[in-house]
C-alpha cells in the first residue's frame, strides 16, 4: 500500500498544501475498510470526518437512486450532515481526514480553501485557475520555422535601384527585401535600417541594391524546428533570418515573429494587425492560420473561453466579411448589381462563441431579384472561405446550397412550415436556424425574419423544441465499473444547454439575443436563479474543455474536435465535468416541467 504521503500529495486540491500542511494533515489520517455492500455514511448522518478514497469504488445514493460513484483520489463526506448515502461497491479502502484539521488547514492556506469553496459554489472556471500550473509546451520548440512565414517572399536582384527596391517594400508592407539570382537563390538582404544608412550616405535613388544590402544573407531552413532560428537569430544579433527550401527563397522570419510564438498575448495584437492589413486571399489565409496556432497556445496557457470566443468571433467575422466584400465586387463585375442582401452566421458563429474547430454554417437573406446570381456568390465566398481554413459544413448548411439562399419572404414562409410541421426534420433545422446573426449587408432585412419568428412559433413548437433538448442526456457515473471512456462534450453537455436556452429565450420573446451565457442572464426571473447561475459556470467550463481539446488537436494533430478522453484529462477537470453534468440533468428535468414533456409531446 502505498504511504499516505506519497498518495496524498500526489492529488489535487492536496498538492497546494505546503510542507509542513502536509505533515499535520498526514500526522491526523486514519484508514478503515469497507466490505462490498457496506454503508458508509447514512443519509442525514453527522460524522467527524472527510473521506478519501484509496481503494476501490463508493456509490452515493439519493432516495436508493445511484447518483454518483466515487473512486480513487477523490473525496466525499464534506458537510456537517451528510444529505445522501454513500455506500461501497467493492471492497474499498478509505483515508479519514478528522474535519477539525480538515478546517485548520482551510485557514491556513486560502488556495486550498478557495478551491472547496468554488467546488460547492459551482464556480468552475475558478476551480480549474486555482489548481492550473502555467507550463510552457515543449512543442513549442518543434515548431518548424516555416509555420511562421506569413507572407510570400518580397525580392529583388542585386542590380535593382534603391528606388524600386523602396516601392516594393512599401507595396508589399515588409521591413526588408530579399536580393536574389534569377533562380531565387538569396544573395542578400535590404532592410530598413540599410535604407536608413543609404538616406545617410547616398547619393541618387537609382543607386543598386548591391551597394547596401546585408551580404552573405543568414538563412535557414524552413524545416528547421523555431528553436534553431531563436539561437541563430540571438548568437548573430540580428532581426532577420531568409527562409529557403532547397536553397530557394520561401520567405522571411524575425525576431519579433519568434517572439510571439512564445508570447502568444503578443502574437495576438500582431497577428490581427497582419491580418488586417492584408492585401490578398493568400495574406489572409497565412494570417489566419498563425492567429489560430496563436490562440490554441494561449488556450493551453489557461486562457478562458469567454476570454477568448469574442475575439475567435472578431476573427472569424472580419475574415468573413473581407471575402464576402471581394467576392461581390467579383460577381458585379460579371453580372451587375446584387439586390439588397445580408449574409447570416448560425451555429456556435451566431452564438458569438466562436471555437478553433468551428466549420462553415451561413445563409442569405435577400430582397429578391436574380437567384441564381445570389447562389453564384454564395458558392465562391463560401470555397474561398474553405481554402482560408474555415472549412465546409458537413451538413451543407451553406448560402452555397440554394434551400439556404432565399429571399426574405420565401424565409418567412420556411419558418412558418417549420413551426407548425414539426417533422423530426423540421426540429432539426429550427435548432440551427433560429441562431441567426448578420455579419455583412444589410440587417433590415435580418430584423424582419427575426419579427416574423417571434409571430410564427407555436406552444407545441415549443414543447418539441424543449424535447429535443433533453433527448442527450449527460452520462453519469463517470468512474468505476461504467467509467466512459470518451466523452462527446458537445451532444452531452454544450447541445442540452444552447438547446434548451434557446427555446426559453424564443418563449420570452428575445431570440435576437443570440449569445447562450447573455441569454441565461436575462432569464433570471424565468427559472431558478441559483440553477441558472450554475448552469452558466458548467457551460463556460465545458467550452473550456472542449476549447484546450481542439487547441490540442491543432497543434499536435490528433484527436476529435469535440470528444474527450476520460483518462487523458486533469483528475479536477474529470470531477468539474461530473458536476457539470448533474447541473445539466437538473436543468433538463427543469425544462421536462416546465414543457410538460414527461405527459408525452
Amino acid at each position: 500500500m502505498l504511504p499516505p504521503r506519497e498518495f496524498v500529495k500526489k492529488i489535487k486540491p492536496f498538492n497546494l498544501l505546503s510542507d509542513d500542511e502536509l505533515d499535520l494533515l498526514v500526522g491526523n489520517l486514519e484508514v478503515e475498510a469497507y466490505e462490498e455492500g457496506k454503508p458508509i455514511l447514512k443519509k442525514g448522518e453527522k460524522s467527524d470526518y472527510v473521506f478519501l478514497v484509496f481503494s476501490g469504488r463508493v456509490g452515493i445514493y439519493d432516495d436508493g437512486e445511484l447518483v454518483d460513484q466515487i473512486s480513487r483520489g477523490e473525496i466525499f463526506g464534506l458537510g456537517d450532515v451528510y444529505l445522501k448515502e454513500a455506500k461501497a461497491e467493492e471492497d474499498t479502502i478509505c483515508y479519514l481526514i478528522r474535519k477539525d484539521v480538515f478546517k485548520r488547514l482551510m485557514e491556513k492556506n486560502n488556495r486550498f480553501q478557495e478551491f472547496f469553496r468554488s467546488f460547492e459554489e459551482k464556480k468552475f472556471s475558478r476551480i480549474t485557475d486555482i489548481i492550473k500550473e502555467d507550463k510552457i509546451a515543449d512543442r513549442l520548440f518543434l515548431t518548424k520555422v516555416s509555420e511562421l512565414v506569413t507572407k510570400s517572399p518580397v525580392v529583388c536582384y542585386p542590380h535593382t535601384s534603391i528606388k524600386n527596391a523602396a516601392l516594393k517594400m512599401e507595396m508589399g508592407g515588409v521591413g526588408s527585401i530579399v536580393v536574389v539570382t534569377d533562380d531565387m537563390k538569396p544573395v542578400g538582404i535590404l532592410t530598413s535600417k540599410d535604407l536608413r544608412t543609404f538616406v545617410i550616405h547616398g547619393k541618387t535613388p537609382e543607386e543598386k541594391v548591391s551597394a547596401y544590402m546585408s551580404s552573405p544573407v543568414a538563412t535557414i531552413d524552413a524545416d528547421s524546428p523555431v528553436f534553431e532560428a531563436h539561437i541563430e537569430l540571438l548568437k548573430r544579433g540580428i532581426n532577420h533570418l531568409v527562409v529557403t527550401k532547397n536553397g530557394r527563397v520561401e520567405g522571411v522570419i524575425t525576431a519579433n515573429d519568434v517572439l510571439m510564438l512564445f508570447e502568444p498575448r503578443t502574437s495576438l495584437i500582431v497577428l490581427y494587425r497582419k491580418l488586417k492589413k492584408a492585401k490578398n486571399i493568400e495574406e489572409l489565409k497565412a494570417a489566419f492560420s498563425s492567429l489560430k496556432i496563436s490562440i490554441a497556445n494561449l488556450v493551453l496557457r489557461g486562457m478562458h473561453f469567454y476570454d477568448l470566443s469574442s475575439l475567435l468571433t472578431d476573427i472569424y467575422d472580419f475574415v468573413v466579411s473581407k471575402v464576402v466584400e471581394e467576392k461581390v465586387k467579383e460577381v458585379e463585375r460579371e453580372f451587375g448589381n446584387l439586390p439588397e442582401f445580408v449574409w447570416i452566421h448560425m451555429g456556435s458563429s451566431a452564438r458569438r462563441e466562436q471555437v478553433m474547430a468551428t466549420d462553415q454554417d451561413n445563409a442569405i437573406i435577400h430582397s429578391g431579384g436574380d437567384s441564381e446570381i445570389m447562389l453564384e456568390l454564395g458558392k465562391r465566398v463560401c470555397e474561398t472561405l474553405d481554402y482560408i481554413g474555415i472549412p465546409k459544413c458537413e451538413g451543407n448548411y451553406m448560402a452555397s446550397n440554394p434551400r439556404w439562399n432565399r429571399d426574405v419572404e420565401n424565409w418567412k414562409k420556411v419558418f412558418k412550415d417549420w413551426f407548425l410541421n414539426l417533422t423530426p426534420d423540421n426540429i432539426r433545422y429550427l435548432s440551427v436556424f433560429l441562431d441567426l446573426r448578420p455579419v455583412y449587408g444589410s440587417e433590415r432585412l435580418h430584423s424582419e425574419l427575426i419579427d416574423e419568428i417571434k409571430q410564427s412559433f407555436t406552444s407545441q413548437s415549443l414543447r418539441f423544441l424543449a424535447y429535443d433538448a433533453t433527448m442527450s442526456e449527460p452520462p453519469l457515473g463517470l468512474f468505476g465499473l461504467r467509467m466512459k471512456k470518451e466523452v462527446d462534450i458537445k451532444m452531452s453537455g454544450i447541445y442540452p444547454i444552447t438547446n434548451g436556452v434557446r427555446v426559453l429565450a424564443l418563449e420570452n420573446g428575445f431570440i435576437e439575443i443570440t449569445n447562450t451565457r447573455d441569454r441565461i442572464e436575462k432569464l433570471n426571473g424565468v427559472a431558478d436563479e441559483e440553477m441558472l447561475e450554475s448552469l452558466k459556470e458548467s457551460y463556460e467550463f465545458l467550452q473550456d474543455l472542449r476549447l484546450k481539446n481542439q487547441s490540442r488537436i491543432l497543434l499536435e494533430g490528433d484527436g476529435r474536435a469535440n470528444v474527450v478522453n476520460i483518462s487523458q484529462i486533469d483528475k479536477i477537470e474529470a470531477l468539474v465535468l461530473k458536476e457539470s453534468f448533474k447541473v445539466i440533468s437538473r436543468f433538463q428535468k427543469f425544462l421536462k416541467g416546465h414543457y410538460g414533456i414527461e405527459r408525452g409531446l
